[in-house]
């Protein structure tokens, strides 16, 4: 039996001494030699009968340095486990010089959570803000599906361009005589209004006609790259290639039933509205338990294991890379985050890790658990949302190990309801929107 001593470096620390008995050495080292003598050829030897002493003085080092490394596998969990000891994170493992016919030794430093009893989570005063669906919230979204399904249209050579149209255009640029490289262009893609090419030049091209060509005039901006030509006269020849209309479809039946799922427009108004008032909801529940989170966080002070703060940031950071994976951006063409970007996540990460703890042990101190029952429910729940069987939901989640930790956010969620069942909650109405504000933050 492996003898272990805990030293307690900190409350989330410790230093665990392991003594490995001789006779567990001996015997290790033994079987290891008996499969080397098996498998092993030296010269002027037959296989498998090669003296040990020959196999001691070519192989002793290695022997011995892979039999460390199979003792450490084989006792260094179950001693833990036998003083109901669990690491988080093991921050290294030392082993001492082995000596024959002497017990062998080696030390390891782990991080462990620290003991908490929970306070502070009964009574929390408490705000929850009402929000109520407005109609125009709705048409806006109806707004956006309609302009996800807009056509470009040819736009007739009798019908000027005007903003929002879709131009294709060559432009020869030009001043004192030089030609300007960066705004030269062919086939380029504008979308009128937006002003991306240069400041002021959209505006010179409204009223053109398709296939027209036009000589503009313009002032180069004071910050133009080219410093020699900054702040003076361009002359751009422009011909309108191709020029199209984007056209919105109707708002009515037909435009519900190209959607997929839909009869009617009134059915598919219906569903944004559902749509609308969860999404609602779901902030309303967040901010309140974001609320619930500052309070525990405050009544409730202890050390916190550095590799789980760590752990957290790491995914803060995967959580970044697949958002803009998902936006078309490759994350390996990014530098890694820097050690300022790091340490600028570390106290959002601390507080997560924190509130995670605090809930667990809040958890154990009610005895909140999920039945089988309420799990299969959960499941079905969720696969209905996203479109699966729940039978093959939970097959994928079993395989790739989830299903437990799905259990332990249907745990987390009682948590919170048990604690917002005994807190003094205050509703108050949500602060209307500033639609000037709004405005202003789309145009930018």
């Amino acid at each position: 039996m492996t003898n272990i001593l805990v030293e307690d470096l900190s409350v989330v620390k410790k230093k665990i001494t392991f003594e490995v008995p001789e006779e567990k050495m001996t015997s290790l080292l033994d079987a290891e030699y008996r499969d080397l003598k098996r498998n092993v050829q030296i010269k002027g030897f037959r296989k498998g009968k090669v003296p040990l002493n020959i196999l001691r003085s070519y192989y002793k080092t290695k022997v011995e340095s892979d039999v460390v490394r199979k003792v450490i596998d084989e006792t260094f969990e179950p001693a833990l486990d036998d003083r109901k000891i669990i690491p988080v994170s093991v921050l290294r493992i030392d082993p001492e010089t082995f000596e024959h016919g002497k017990p062998f030794k080696y030390t390891a430093e782990i991080e462990v959570t620290p003991p908490i009893e929970a306070k502070g989570y009964k009574g929390l005063k408490l705000k929850r803000t009402v929000r109520k669906l407005d109609e125009q919230q709705v048409e806006e979204r109806l707004q956006r599906l309609r302009e996800n399904l807009a056509s470009l249209d040819p736009i007739l050579e009798d019908r000027a361009v005007q903003k929002g149209d879709h131009l294709v255009v060559d432009v020869k640029a030009s001043a004192e005589g030089q030609p300007i490289a960066s705004l030269t262009v062919t086939d380029y893609h504008l979308e009128l209004g937006r002003d991306f090419y240069l400041p002021g030049f959209d505006e010179k091209v409204e009223g053109m006609k398709p296939d027209e060509t036009k000589l503009i005039t313009m002032d180069l901006p004071e910050t133009f790259p080219r410093k020699d030509l900054a702040g003076k006269t361009g002359d751009m020849e422009l011909i309108i290639k191709d020029a199209k209309v984007r056209v919105l479809p109707e708002l009515d039946d037909d435009f519900a039933k190209d959607l997929g799922k839909y009869q009617t427009l009134e059915e598919l108004r219906e569903v944004i509205r559902a749509d609308l008032r969860q999404m609602l909801a779901d902030e309303t529940t967040k901010e309140q338990r974001n609320q619930i989170i500052d309070q525990l966080v405050e009544a409730n002070e202890f050390e916190v294991p550095d590799s789980l703060v760590e752990k957290q940031i790491e995914a803060f950071i995967g959580q970044t890379m697949r958002s803009l994976a998902a936006q078309g951006i490759d994350p390996k063409r990014l530098p890694p985050p820097s050690q300022e970007q790091h340490d600028q996540m570390r106290p959002e990460a601390l507080r997560n890790v924190k509130a995670g703890l605090i809930l667990q042990a809040v958890g154990e101190q009610e005895n909140v658990k999920v039945s089988d029952e309420e799990l299969e429910e959960g499941i079905k729940e969720r696969a209905e949302l996203i479109g699966l069987s729940p039978d093959l939901l939970k097959d994928r989640w079993e395989e790739n190990n989830m299903l437990e930790e799905f259990r332990a956010s249907l745990i987390e969620a009682k948590i919170y309801k048990l604690i917002e069942a005994d807190a003094e909650i205050t509703e108050e109405e949500a602060p209307a929107k500033d639609d000037s504000a709004e405005e202003e933050s789309e145009r930018e």
